[in-house]
């Protein structure tokens, strides 16, 4: 997965605690002192976990939050309370980033605000931290059980498997190994693979409508009808033969394959988005100005899509996730342990389904995949107040 596990490791941990310092500091001179060691806190588990790959952008981040409680716009005499004499509209670089980076932090307090309004909303967002936080810091505390544990057999038993108890809360699979340990460490691939499906799809679905809707001519006609030629195709099926066809080696190459095959619904729908955004005033002035297709299409265009947008990211990665459990279930991707989707399939194929002591092994996976779907869709409740003005007007 190009080196994107999630891993905590004593090295994070520093790098961590290090970056966490910067909005620590920033906190301190600002007497902002909540705000700084929210920040420290961030940055030590997301360095923990992440290492530089989260520590780094968590520093601009909650730096960005800090500066927003005390930066004050000298140039607007509404929101400084600065007299008109006071005002001076012209500013330095150092104040024209702090200008940029207090906006960032005053729209993150925002959204938080909006995630904690919606208690349903708020529910999905603490579920996703769950599993995330499950399946980063878990590995820390909870050994991964690769080998048989032969000697865990019980006297007169035929098979390792064996119900929740106090010792393994979750009991033990067909081998014998803690089912709780394979819980706790096989949950992270499968999420990441999901994630990373959903945001190609996506990305490729914004790109080629925003171009079509846009450009129009051959190469809306081009685009389009590849895309209505990808949506004749039955999409699991064709999963199923293109994974007897390709080996796997990559979960990201797995992801790259559902992205490649999945864009074409959001990408109808972003084209007749932009087809009527294009006839607005001011894109047409882009237009004629000559701001150029990225700039038309990252500023004028995609701000007014971007609840429609997240939101089917979401319910993407949510059908990424069931592709990929039915894929692994049929056998038709290489099987790695740990893994919630590989406990499933192995669990049908040992015959272990069949046992009554060995519910846990199945329904652990089973629950926690339903219970991180659910908590996607609760989410994405919270994310239309967020993206969505006429929804966030009460915040």
């Amino acid at each position: 997965m190009i080196g994107l596990d999630t891993v905590a490791t004593p090295v994070g941990l520093l790098i961590g605690i290090v970056c966490g310092l910067i909005p620590l500091a920033a906190g301190i001179h600002y007497k902002q002192y909540r705000a700084g060691i929210a920040g420290f806190i961030a940055c030590a588990l997301t360095g923990f976990g992440c290492g530089l790959i989260g520590g780094l952008p968590m520093i601009v981040l909650t730096y960005a939050v800090v500066l927003s409680y005390a930066y004050v716009n000298r140039q607007d005499p509404f929101t400084s309370r600065a007299a008109l004499t006071e005002v001076d509209f012209s500013e330095t670089r150092v104040e024209s980033i702090q200008r940029v980076l207090a906006n960032i932090g005053t729209g993150i307090r925002r959204s938080f605000r909006a995630l904690t309004r919606n208690k349903a909303g708020f529910l999905g967002f603490l579920g996703i931290a769950f599993f995330i936080l499950v399946t980063t810091f878990g590995p820390l505390f909870i050994p991964y059980e690769g080998e048989a544990q032969m000697d865990r057999r019980q006297p007169g038993s035929r098979v390792l498997v064996a119900p929740p108890s106090w010792e393994h809360p979750l009991g033990l699979d067909w081998k014998g190994r803690d089912v709780l340990s394979h819980m706790v460490h096989g949950g992270q691939r499968l999420i990441i693979t999901s994630i990373q499906a959903g945001l190609i799809a996506t990305a490729l679905a914004v790109v080629l409508g925003s171009a079509a809707g846009l450009l129009g001519g051959p190469i809306d006609t081009v685009i389009s009808a590849v895309a209505n030629f990808i949506l004749t195709i039955p999409g699991f099926p064709l999963l199923i033969v293109l994974a007897a066809v390709v080996d796997f080696d990559s979960d990201f190459m797995l992801a790259v394959l559902f992205g490649v095959l999945n864009w074409p619904t959001l990408m109808r729908a972003v084209r007749a988005q932009v087809l009527s955004l294009r006839e607005r005033d001011y894109v047409q002035a882009a237009f004629v100005l000559d701001l150029g297709l990225w700039h038309i299409i990252s500023r004028e265009v995609f701000p007014n899509m971007v609840s429609y947008i997240t939101v089917n990211l979401i319910f993407t990665i949510r059908i990424a996730m069931y592709s990929i459990v039915g894929l692994t279930f049929l056998g038709m991707v290489p099987l790695r342990d740990p893994d919630w989707a590989v406990m499933i399939f192995t669990g049908r194929q040992q015959g272990v389904i069949f046992l009554p002591q060995a519910a846990g092994m199945l329904l652990s996976p089973i629950i926690a995949i339903a219970l991180f779907q659910l908590s996607l869709v609760l989410f994405a409740r919270s994310l239309e107040e967020i993206f969505n003005p006429r929804l966030r007007s009460g915040v």
